[in-house]
């Protein structure tokens, strides 16, 4: 039986090979775009984009968080309806 087709294992428990190719932007190095090899870019709170062709590609250090939500109602009429 071929593991891969697993669908109860996670995703990012198989290698790289398996998952694919998924560019960073690293802010303490030189990045170069993966669409046209140029180092200018945007950033952004999650993303960066390339200033020539406009790729984005996630930061680093926001794609190694979990994503929570930017805030948390607990004293809501909808919310106890519900």
């Amino acid at each position: 039986m071929d593991l891969r087709t697993n669908t109860a294992q996670p995703l990012h428990s198989y290698g790289q090979m398996q998952r694919g190719f998924r560019p960073l932007y690293h802010a303490d190095t030189v990045n170069h775009c993966p669409g046209c090899g140029h180092t200018a870019w945007h950033i952004g709170r999650s993303s960066a984009e390339c200033a020539h062709c406009e790729t984005a590609i996630p930061l680093a250090h926001a794609a190694s968080q979990p994503e929570r939500p930017l805030f948390h109602v607990t004293c809501s009429a909808t919310a106890m309806a519900a």
